[in-house]
């Protein structure tokens, strides 16, 4: 058996896990247990959309999860791919989410976790680590909620910049990704309780059915409500940072209209031409340079007065 293939019996059933998409590996399976061609393309990469469909004596389905990168501090999502019957559960993914491996790990050392978990149909299993990896989304909501804490915090506190902007595209990128891997959820759950057959005895799985509905749909709020809190981040962050641009744009022209009337000024007292007053005379320079500087502290006065400055 290849090293990325682990098996548990017991009972009666057997759950095999598979933390690698490789043909090989995948074709070994199809000869094993008969599974149906369509689904063992469908598992290899690149990624599928979420699907439920019954082929042959398995039910094929298909989960996206969201990944924390905690070098980027950015979500992406994997993969898990369920073949189920009322004997068989087959998990295939990649190996990037441990909670399948941990969960895998503990029920096979411990007799009384194969007692619990390996009794009546193999949906009992589908449903308990189904559960494990909606729990395993909460802390990622709850770090999300933080970021954005953190980001709402220094909004208030300081003039915006770049690295703000880049933090907020971050929160947003994050949140619209776990949405995406969030959205096949519900409709698998509810396809399977719908469609799924007698053999696998879901009427004595209906507290199982009810947690998940109640994780799917706390999950799913959550991140509605984060997404509307990133975007009135990012709506606050766009109407500071416009609010700071016309700060600089009336600055900037406040000196420019001071500074325009005042360099004409000091071009028509360079002509020099005859009559200009104060170019010969003593100290002339000094009483121009007055001249342009009373002009300044005026146009400054009056801008001052009427708050355009």
């Amino acid at each position: 058996m290849s090293k990325n293939i682990n098996e548990i019996q017991s009972n009666g059933l057997v759950w095999i896990n598979v933390a690698s998409q490789e043909e090989k590996t995948l074709r070994a399976l199809q000869k094993r247990f008969q599974l149906p061609e369509q689904e063992i393309l469908e598992s290899l990469p690149p990624f599928q959309r979420p699907k439920f469909v019954r082929r042959g004596d398995y039910y094929f389905m298909v989960l996206h999860f969201p990944v924390f990168d905690r070098q980027t501090r950015r979500l992406g999502f994997t993969e898990v791919d369920f073949f189920l019957n009322s004997q068989n559960l087959i998990t295939v993914h990649d190996g990037s989410l441990p909670v399948i491996e941990n969960f895998f790990n503990e029920v096979k050392k411990s007799g009384g976790a194969q007692s619990k978990f390996f009794q009546g149909t193999a949906a009992k299993l589908f449903f308990a680590l189904t559960e494990k990896l909606l729990d395993s989304l909460f802390p990622i909501l709850l770090h999300i909620n933080e970021d954005m804490g953190v980001v709402e915090k220094v909004l208030f506190t300081k003039t915006p910049d770049r690295k703000m902007a880049e933090e907020i595209l971050r929160l947003k990128t994050n949140v619209v990704t776990f949405r995406r891997a969030m959205q096949g959820h519900r409709n698998v759950l509810e396809h399977l309780v719908s469609r799924g057959g007698r053999e696998l005895d879901l009427s004595a799985f209906q507290s199982y059915i009810n947690i998940l509905r109640e994780h799917i749909n706390e999950i799913w709020h959550t991140l509605e409500s984060q997404k509307e809190s990133v975007d009135a981040l990012h709506e606050t962050n766009e109407s500071v940072v416009g609010l700071r641009m016309n700060e600089i744009m009336r600055t900037l022209t406040v000196i420019s209209v001071i500074t325009f009337p005042l360099t004409l000024v000091a071009t028509l007292f360079s002509i020099g031409a005859t009559g200009t007053p104060f170019v010969s005379s003593p100290f002339g320079f000094l009483k121009i340079a007055g001249v342009i500087a009373a002009g300044a502290v005026l146009m400054f006065l009056v801008f001052k007065r009427k708050k355009w400055m």
